[in-house]
């Protein structure tokens, strides 16, 4: 089937009008790409309380290990989402997958190095039986703060906690990693699987244990775009293709342009007519299940999965790829400058700008992470995986990029994106909210807040931000002078997808489905 190429526009959507792409969220971080809804229409004057008006709730759409991370998107009256649909079928195989191994209790223990694990698994198996209750979450807590650096507590709390709460009963680690190196190996049926257990010379505890966690089902999975009316949440299609599970990493978000949607599944990358939900092409994937999300600009599809390329939108034909680019859960973002359009993507290392149309790099410069970088005009900012860089801040241009300044963070993650918006940077990210001057960098507020790794969104001079593992929606003042909370609702979200606003409306992704407020007067 042949598409006509659309012209180069600014920011991703080309067929879009003025007034629909103020009112549509069309794409991950929205109509330009920076988490802001420009002109919004005013929404509500009266914030405290939380009693948002509920419209309506979707039909069941699994998250997480079911379904993936997706945020949703908004056009011409539609919602969307990209799913990985996972589903348990009976079956007489075996498979000690990623998913049973976490309820386990298995974490790469990489970063805290050979004594420290020994020492955990000492005390582990030391701990008193009458040590239970708040006294245990006590000492526990204590032996923490004394063992470990702050990135250690990050990202091993919760693992010592539940290991010293199992106490002798927990897994042995040495266990857990013959398990996982053996992950990816289909047993043909139960007996097959005992046999293997049986070899490696676990206890009798440990293989039970083991046994009793394997299901006798396998794990299927249908990449899947759903796609619902705005005014009532009722699935108007839904399109499915075969798929792989990938678990929640997939988190790939669609973008809607030209009247057709484009979306990253598990194994393959779809184009669809938005209307129908007609397949027009598929094309294979070169890394499973990616969290980034595709842009489309310039007739392109700009893909960072593995590495930076670029599909014919019309066709899914490769048109070029950068080896050398790209990398991680980075989005690219597309910024035209006169009659040049370029693509920029945080990699593995660096922050990379490239031709739209060829692919032909443009400039590079540090940078690295899972942030998606904000631009407004010339001014662009993105966080990094580097603690001493933390926050950077850029001056860019078609032939290069400045660096302006950066704010040392040492993130748990680099999954957030900031916001730059009316001479502000703003970043919320785990546990921290932060705002900067964007040209000279120096904190206008921070403060401490039990966060999520979504990214924030800007609208009629509000912040919106999930916070409590996405339990819920905090909005803030946006003007910069001040950090100034207006308003909280207790919403129950997933904990990585991104708020939407589109038409005066917040569209959320919940645990087991979509769900939307309505936020004017």
């Amino acid at each position: 089937m042949k598409f006509a190429s659309p012209p180069i526009f600014a920011f991703v959507v080309s067929a879009l009008t003025a007034s629909s792409l103020h009112a549509d969220w069309p794409q991950w971080r929205g109509p330009t790409g920076n988490g802001v809804v420009p002109d919004s229409q005013p929404l509500l004057r009266h914030w405290q309380g939380g009693d948002w008006k509920q419209l309506w709730d979707s039909e069941e759409i699994p998250s997480n290990d079911e379904g993936g991370l997706s945020s949703v998107v908004v056009a011409g009256g539609r919602a969307y989402v990209s799913v990985v649909w996972t589903r348990e079928l009976p079956s007489e195989t075996r498979q000690i997958h990623e998913l049973i191994l976490r309820q386990l209790g298995h974490q790469n223990t990489g970063q805290l190095g050979p004594e420290l694990v020994k020492k955990i698994e000492e005390t582990r198996l030391g701990l008193s039986p009458t040590l239970r209750g708040k006294k245990l979450e006590d000492f526990t807590q204590e032996w923490i703060a004394a063992h470990l650096d702050k990135k250690q507590q990050q990202l091993y709390s919760g693992f010592i906690s539940g290991r010293f709460k199992k106490g002798a009963l927990a897994m042995p680690l040495d266990v857990l990693e013959k398990l996982d190196a053996h992950k990816q190996h289909v047993f043909a049926n139960e007996a097959e699987m005992r046999a293997w257990l049986d070899e490696q010379g676990f206890s009798p505890e440990v293989k039970q244990q083991i046994i009793e966690a394997v299901p006798p089902t396998r794990r299927v999975a249908e990449d899947t775009v759903v796609c619902l009316d705005l005014a009532t949440g009722k699935t108007l299609w839904k399109t499915v293709a075969p798929g792989e599970p990938t678990g929640r990493g997939s988190s790939s978000t669609p973008c809607v342009a030209d009247g057709r949607i484009f979306a990253l599944g598990s194994v393959s990358a779809y184009a669809l007519d938005a209307e129908t939900g007609k397949l027009l092409w598929s094309a294979p994937l070169p890394q499973k299940g990616p969290g980034s999300s595709p842009v489309a600009v310039a007739g392109a599809i700009v893909i960072n999965a593995k590495y930076l390329y670029a599909l014919e939108a019309a066709t899914g034909k490769v048109l070029w790829k950068l080896d050398k680019c790209g990398g991680g859960n980075s989005s690219p973002v597309a910024w035209r400058s006169g009659d040049r359009t370029l693509v920029v993507c945080n990699g593995r290392a660096s922050l990379d700008a490239v031709e739209a149309t060829t692919g032909q790099p443009a400039w590079s410069v540090p940078a690295g992470g899972d942030s998606t970088p904000a631009i407004d005009g010339d001014l662009l900012a993105v966080q990094t995986r580097k603690p001493e860089a933390g926050l950077i801040a850029y001056r860019i241009k078609v032939n290069g990029a400045e660096r302006l300044w950066l704010a040392p963070y040492d993130a748990l993650r680099t999954q957030s994106s900031p916001i730059v918006a009316k001479g502000y940077v703003f970043l919320a990210d785990n546990d921290v909210q932060l705002c900067f001057d964007a040209t000279n960098g120096s904190q206008r507020w921070n403060a401490t807040v039990p966060g999520s790794i979504s990214s924030p969104l800007l609208a009629d001079g509000k912040l919106f931000v999930m916070i409590n593992n996405g339990n819920n929606v905090q909005v803030l003042r946006a003007d910069g002078t001040e950090r100034a909370e207006i308003g909280k609702a207790n919403v129950k979200a997933a904990w990585v997808p991104s708020p939407t606003i589109a038409e005066g409306k917040l569209l959320l992704r919940l645990k087991d489905r979509i769900r939307c407020f309505s936020l004017t007067d």
